[in-house]
Formats: C-alpha cells, structure tokens, sequence
C-alpha cells in the first residue's frame, strides 16, 4: 500500500530533519512517496533525496511562491495513484510504525472515504524532544474579523481509554492521512494565501463525502513556535515589492482569498465562480453547518463546537439568535511572578467553571515587550471576546525561547 507524502517547505531548516524522521520511523519505507514543493534559498539542499526515486520535487527559489495552498496545489499534480496521501508541512516527527498505525486508524472508522487528521503534538527541533503524548483534538475558538475561524488543540478527554478515533469536525491543514483520491477529488485553491486553508479542507472535503476524525493516539508532533523559520509574509513585504524582488506584498495575496473564503463559507455573495474549488455535491453547505455547530452567515459558533464536545451537534433551533455579549478583561499580574525574561509567546485562556477554554488569544513577542515597558509593578493584559457564557477564570503559560513552558499563572474572575 503505498502512501504518498505531500510537504510543502518555505525556507524551513527542518525539511531534511522531517523527512529523514518520516522514513526512518516508518515500518515500510519503500512504500513512502514523496512529493515536495521546495521553496529554498541559495543556502538550502536536496542532495540527498536527488536520486532517490521515491522523490518528486518541485525547485522554486522563494522569490517564485506564491503562498501556502498555491504550493499545495502544486503537489497534488504529482499524485500518481497511490492508494494513500498524508499532507504534513515541513517540520514533524513521527511515532514509530506511524505508517501502520495511521493505516490501521483508517480501517477503525468504518468509513469509505475517512480522513484522520488533527493538530499534532508539539517537538523541540533542538533537542527532538517530544514534548507531549496525549492526543489533541481541534476546537473553534472564534470567528476572525477576516471571516475564518480561529482554531485552538485541546486534549482529548479519557483518551487513555479510548481505542478508535473520534469524531472530528475540522480538518488541519499540517497533519491529515486519507485515501490518495483526495488528492484528485479535493483541489486546492492557488487563490487562497494562508488564512482559511483548514476551514475550506474541512467543510469541502465534508461535502465531497468525507467522514472526519481525530486519532485517539498521538503519531505525529509538529513545531509550532517557528522561531527558527522565515515566514512568507515577512518576504513579501514593501521594501522587497519596491526593489523588484516579489511582485506584491503578502496582505494583497491575503486580502483577495479572503474574498474567495468567505464567498465559498456564504457568509458574503461576491458573485465567484468558484468552478472545482467550490463545495462538492454529497452533502450540503447546510450539512455541514448542522454537523460542525456553525452558523457562517451569522459568524457564530454553537456552545457545543466551543466547548468542543463530539460532533454532529444537529441543532435546527435559532441557538444563533441567543443574545452574545462582548466580554472585556485586564488580566493583572505582579512583575514577581511574571519576572521580564526572554520569552517568545504567553499562551492566554479564559475558562468557564467546568475548566473548559472559552476563548484564546495568546501574546507574541512584541506585545510581552511592550508590557515590560511600561513603568508598574504589574504587568497589565487587556483581552476583549464575543462569548455566550460568563467566563470564571484566566490562565497564562509562559513561555520561554530557551527553556520551554516555565510557569502557569491562574486567576478567579
């Protein structure tokens, strides 16, 4: 049974870390196939895998991307009939035999046409280090100004007793296993930059037919922090676009698809053809609203898909109607113990009184310095959110460039 990977790499220094994971840890590597849009620098390499017959690689220097499913439409072109396709990005470690196991994962479901996807556990490239084993499932968070949707990893509840996926809603662009006939039924849209990805592979590949689930287990970890990586959107700014180096800047790319995405959700009527990039003709765009718990119109999210229980919620009532409120917060904490350190991101929650996230917005970088320069003894961080349910607590991970997650902070509200 042949699989065939697909990855697509934008100056990532763990391209060749992540394939030669991918085949060392695979129980039948002969029967892997890769293909691999490469957009690379002068300093990167493929030597290695140059002939290796396995390998169907697309070279394009960076200046010629053209963003994140425009690489991934590419790929699928290299599709020959392999009876299974894993889409990852370019930066992953695997459990070992996850070639067997996602296979067998397959066959649990019961389903003709399942994809087995989620957002996958976390790794340090550093040190390898896999830094979690429980399996997550991927919850809505909100809706963005842009009209997709925020997703957030929550761990899947008593999965250590569990022995088959469950239920998925959506589907992660870094991480999905199903049959290679995806690759020729789901057609990536070139249009769409980055943003909107994952919400088009999940209500599209539902409508062409597509059950979805999430592994009960963990099999693959992916880097999420890309501290070490180039972004497209940071190359594909004005100064390059004045010098001749990119044509357009990343947010003009962004801005169109949006247009696309929310066209294709009917949350706005631009009047598109959409043609083969559209929804499929198995299910309904109304199906998948009453399975997933999402009014797109409206851009509202049902309390069962925030809280992320099992889907289909099937709900025909006006539950989208109910009156929702904004909620605003400040979140004070004393410098004592949130000492000024190196740190790259805070992860920041809200949580009801079953201890469930509400909603998420974590602080990156720039907003922890801007923070620490402000003159207090307290570090203040205001959060304002649509919710439908009174919040109860708060709670902060920090952490650190060098040393990971060192500290929870929690609070009543």
């Amino acid at each position: 049974m042949k699989i065939f990977v697909q990855i697509a790499s934008y100056r990532d220094p763990e391209l060749l870390p992540t394939i030669r994971d991918c085949i060392s840890k695979a129980k039948h590597p002969e029967n892997l196939t890769f293909g691999i849009c490469w957009q690379r620098d002068e300093n990167e390499s493929m030597e290695e895998f140059a002939n290796d017959k396995r390998f169907k690689i697309l070279d394009y220097h960076w200046t010629k991307s053209k963003g994140l499913c425009w690489a991934r439409s590419e790929i699928q072109k290299l599709w020959e009939g392999e009876e299974y396709t894993l889409q990852l990005d370019s930066h992953h470690r695997f459990l070992q035999d996850w070639d067997v196991e996602l296979i067998e994962m397959m066959k649990m479901t019961g389903s003709k046409k399942p994809i087995i996807t989620t957002y996958a556990g976390m790794y340090e490239p550093e040190t390898n280090k896999l830094l979690n084993i429980e399996p997550y499932k991927m919850v809505a968070n909100n809706f963005t100004p842009g009209g997709t949707i925020l997703f957030i990893p929550n761990e899947i509840p008593n999965w250590k007793q569990l022995n088959k996926p469950i239920p998925a809603r959506f589907v992660s662009g870094h991480f999905f296993f199903t049959i290679g006939k995806h690759c020729e039924e789901y057609k990536y849209d070139p249009n769409i930059y980055f943003a909107g990805d994952e919400i088009s592979l999940s209500i599209r590949s539902f409508t062409l037919g597509y059950d979805l689930f999430h592994p009960h287990k963990t099999v693959v970890w992916h880097e999420y922090i890309r501290a070490h990586r180039t972004k497209h959107w940071t190359d594909f700014n004005e100064d390059n676009k004045k010098n001749g180096v990119v044509e357009e800047q990343w947010w003009e790319m962004d801005t169109r698809a949006k247009i696309r995405i929310r066209h294709m959700l009917q949350e706005e009527d631009h009047g598109i053809d959409l043609g083969e990039y559209g929804l499929g003709n198995v299910r309904t765009h109304r199906d998948y609203e009453l399975y997933a718990g999402i009014n797109f119109l409206e851009r509202k999210l049902h309390p069962k898909t925030l809280k992320g229980e099992n889907p289909p919620v099937n709900d025909e009532t006006d539950w989208h109607k109910k009156e929702s409120f904004m909620f605003t917060y400040n979140i004070i904490v004393p410098r004592l113990e949130a000492p000024e350190d190196d740190y790259d991101f805070w992860a920041i929650s809200f949580l009801d009184d079953l201890g469930t996230e509400i909603y998420r917005e974590d602080a990156d970088s720039d907003e922890i310095k801007e923070l620490y320069e402000v003159k207090s003894d307290y570090v203040n961080i205001k959060r304002t959110f649509l919710v439908d349910e009174k919040t109860k607590s708060w709670s902060i991970w920090l952490h650190h460039k060098q040393n990971g997650w060192v500290k929870q902070i929690t609070g009543e509200i």
